[in-house]
């Protein structure tokens, strides 16, 4: 057996695509393609595929990973060919690799995701600078999501302004643990900002994080 880890992005109308229907089209793909998948075990298998994080919907991702697990080895040349031409318009392979069975779990391992939010010229860079800095020195943020009441501060690890007024580009790095899982539109909300223009630009893993 071995473990296959997949990094693709997620864009056009391939935004559209739920977390249950995308873990569906990836197990179909591989079926289509002869790529011996393994299945979990009990009374209802399932192929065995997992994600790093699920997207919310609606988001263009760069950095989507899934790990997937093979009955025999494969190699990457092999699968890089067995899905050559196979996915649909919206999914795009950008790296495949093989890793240790033994690894922890993606989710266990996940530390914050980034996203970058292109502005299109919709506010004055000093505007965003000083929306950004009221934001970082504050202690707490309270906030309501589904009825409940959280503190999003500490869910916010930097807020960074890149580019330009006509070309502005915020970039957010949020924790993304169970419990403790920060939301882009939440905080775009809290700065005042309307974009739906976010992109998940960057995963950060336990083991990698810098």
């Amino acid at each position: 057996m071995n473990r296959i880890r997949i990094t693709f992005s997620k864009f056009d109308n391939a935004i559209w695509i739920g977390n249950l229907d995308l873990h569906r089209m990836w197990a179909r793909v591989f079926r289509r393609n002869g790529m011996p998948i393994a299945y979990s075990q009990g009374f209802n298998p399932q192929p065995r595929i997992q994600f790093a994080s699920a997207l919310p919907l609606g988001l263009i991702s760069k950095c989507e990973i899934l790990d997937v697990w093979l009955t025999e080895y494969m190699s990457v040349d092999e699968i890089k060919v067995c899905l050559l031409d196979s996915l649909p318009r919206g999914i795009e392979i950008n790296d495949i690799k093989i890793v240790d069975l033994k690894e922890k779990s993606l989710q266990s391992q996940l530390s914050s995701v980034e996203y970058s939010v292109y502005l299109n010229g919709s506010i004055k860079k000093s505007d965003l600078l000083n929306c950004v800095r009221v934001f970082m020195v504050r202690d707490h943020i309270q906030r309501k999501l589904r009825g409940k009441k959280y503190d999003l501060r500490p869910l916010v690890e930097s807020l960074v302004v890149n580019g330009c007024n006509d070309s502005l580009i915020l970039v957010m790095r949020l924790t993304s643990k169970p419990g403790k899982t920060g939301r882009a539109d939440e905080v775009l909300d809290e700065l005042g900002i309307n974009s739906k223009n976010i992109v998940r630009s960057g995963l950060f893993f336990v083991d990698n994080d810098e």
